[in-house]
Order: C-alpha cells, then structure tokens, then sequence
C-alpha cells in the first residue's frame, strides 16, 4: 500500500463511512490518481481550521482591528507565527452579567519555538474587550493554554492548561517517540488532516493516556495501559451565539469507546470542540449520559443541563442528525427547551441513550485588540518547552 500524504498506511481505526472518505482511502492506496477527484471531496488541511485568519487589503497589509468575515476586511489569510493578532474572541457570560464577569479572551496562533511551530490557545480572564497590555494578565493562575498540532494523518490536542488542571494527552506514538514531543501527537485527535467535504462525518479510536499535574512528570517512562476512547467528527455549517453561520468541524471525544470501536459503550462523558477557518477554535461543550451524577456536587446531569441553558452562556446548538457508523446514529437537538439534549442509538442492538450538555463556552464574541498588548509574550510563560520539544 503506498502511503499519502496525509493518511497514513497505519490508520488507528478510522473508518470511511462516506464518499469523501472512500476517496481519500483510494488515493492513499495508489487506487485514484487524480488529485483533483480529492480536492472536490475534501474541506482543505486541517490546520486552516485550527488558527485564526486575519483580514488583509489588496496590498497584503493586515487590516488592525477587522474581524474575518465581516464587510470591511477585503481578504482573509492564516496569521502567522510572531504576528500579533488584531482582534480577540471572548466568551459570552450568563444573562445579566457584566461582562468582567467570566470573561475569558482567547486568540489562536501559531507559536514557535526553536525549530518547532505549534498552535495555541489562550485562555486569560480578562474584563470586557480583553487585556490592555500584559500586566493586566499577570495572575498566572488565572490563564489558561491549550496546544494543538497536526502530522500527516489527524489534528489533535497535545496538552492544556488550566486554573482547574494541567494536562497532557499521551500516545501510542510514545512508545517509538519517548524522547520528543510526538509522545503527545494523536493523544486527543480532533479530525483527519485533510478535513472531509462538508456533510460528511467520520470516526475512530486512538489509544490515549491522560496525565494530569506538570507535563514534565509525564516525560518519562511511556503508559502500559492506553484508554480507548471514541472520536467522532463531522463538518457542516454552524450558527454560533454572534449569529455568524461558518463551515465547522464539529469534534466529540467520549471517555470510552464499546469493545468493536464504533460507539461510545459505557462511557458517560463527552466534550465537544467547534473549529472554523475563520477563527481556530470557536466552541467548546461538554455532555454527559443523562444517568451521570457530578462526583463533586452531587448533582445530576440534568440539574447541570438545566442551568446551563438557564445561564444564556451559550446558544441552542442546532445540529442535524448525524449516522456516524452501522452502530451510532446521533440524533438532531431534541425540542426540550429546558435542556440541550440529543440521543445516541445503536441500530443494530437497539440501544439508546440520551445525552445532555452541562457546559458550554461560545468564544465568537470578537472585538479589536489593543495595539499595546504583546500576546506572544503573555504566552511565553505558559508555553512549557516540553510540547515543542
């Protein structure tokens, strides 16, 4: 089997469970030359969905202060490692609240150190419009980071930050990677490389292991036991909370995966991510089995779903139903106003479970940056050398 650009010989359980898919999987065996019979079945690489765009004029000048997609920015390119970004994303907070509070900004861009380039995420608790310059960011426990990558078959998460916990996802790879930082490659994979066509939706199961704590005390010896968690995507568009409607890469990775790897099992969470060319990560959820109960609170997922949509943080997600595999179909958005809430079913057992969402963050609230804040030395001090190493 030849092996392609961006879908390796070893795929770890992937599945072509659509035309798009079948494309790629000929070409990748020598089956289909023509690239451009795979140009028209796909949605670009993924790393386009992973940073934000900045607006440029005719000239090549980036355009200060305007938002991708909006009337006035004349043309749209990925920013680019050391380029401070002229705009922020921020979350919306619940209804009735000022906006310092929970108010987080979060900007996505590439980051390089050494000879490597990886792409961040921030998350700084900032009041409304965002920081003004670094001091108004220095409680470090306050801020968060996330970093995500890609190699020639997926996009994935490698490590986050966080005022709740440091994490860092190990991989299978770890074990012919151990000394560098492909040990965190495909340990939290968010979509092929090349991202499918839009409506097309795909899934598989990628051996994992999460560390929390420092990410250096997780550099050594590799796991000897990985979990087997399910990832599903699929690509469609989205109407966030602004109202914008954009192509999305809709992202769910379950805690478990049943014993073929075509359905979640027994796994009772799920955390959902929402990627945009326009703005990198745009979205984040988190859904849980309506018969899990909070292990700190005590409280139940449902209690959790019903404030949540109480909150205002974030809008109705309207999701078309979704066939994911002969064995998991997801269900559009039930009518339930005082919940979100979906069901997963197995059509050949007959199973179904209905899920909930407990949290949410919509982070497509932009605005202009303040000229004066240095965000890639705001984010030095939390970029740990490990990820690009």
């Amino acid at each position: 089997m030849e092996k392609h650009s961006y879908y390796p010989v070893s795929w770890i359980g992937l599945r072509c469970t659509s035309r798009g898919f079948v494309s790629a999987c000929l070409v990748a065996c020598g089956l289909l030359g023509s690239e451009a019979a795979l140009a028209a079945s796909n949605s670009g690489p993924i790393s386009d969905f992973m940073m934000m765009n900045v607006c440029v004029s005719k000239d090549g000048t980036v355009q200060g202060g305007a938002i991708p997609g909006a009337s006035d920015c004349q043309g749209e390119r990925d920013i680019r490692p050391g380029e401070q970004p002229p705009y922020i994303m921020q979350n919306f907070t619940r209804t009735g609240a000022n906006c310092a509070d929970g108010g987080v900004t979060k900007v996505n861009l590439p980051f390089s150190m050494g000879n490597n380039t990886r792409i961040v995420s921030t998350t700084f608790k900032a009041g409304c419009g965002g920081p003004k310059a670094a001091t108004d960011i220095d409680d470090a426990e306050s801020n968060g980071l996330s970093i995500q990558w890609y190699d020639e078959g997926y996009g994935f998460l490698m490590g986050s930050y966080s005022p709740v916990a440091l994490s860092t996802f190990e991989s299978s790879l770890c074990n012919e990677s151990a000394g560098t930082s492909r040990r965190f490659f495909r340990g939290w994979v968010i979509a092929p490389a090349l991202v499918p066509a839009k409506g097309k939706a795909g899934y598989g199961v990628f051996p994992s292991k999460l560390h929390n704590g420092d990410p250096k005390d997780s550099f050594g010896a590799c796991a000897t036991r990985y979990n087997r968690g399910l990832t599903t995507w699929a690509v469609d568009d989205f109407t966030y909370k602004s109202e914008r409607r954009l192509l999305t890469i809709l992202s769910s990775h379950y805690s478990r995966s049943s014993e073929k790897g075509t359905a979640p099992g027994k796994a009772m969470q799920m955390e959902q991510t929402f990627w945009t060319r326009e703005f990198g990560l745009s979205r984040w959820e988190k859904w849980a089995r309506e018969d899990w109960v909070h292990p700190r609170s005590g409280k139940s997922a449902v209690e959790l779903a019903k404030r949540l949509v109480a909150s205002g943080r974030c809008s109705r997600p309207q999701v078309d139903s979704i066939d994911y595999s002969a064995n998991l179909q997801v269900s559009a958005l039930l009518p339930a106003q005082d919940t979100y809430s979906r069901v997963l079913t197995d059509p050949v057992s007959g199973e179904k479970q209905t899920w909930v969402m407990t949290l949410c963050e919509d982070y497509t609230n932009t605005s202009a940056a303040s000229p004066a804040m240095n965000y890639m030395k705001a984010i030095r001090p939390l970029a740990d050398e490990i990820y690009w190493r």
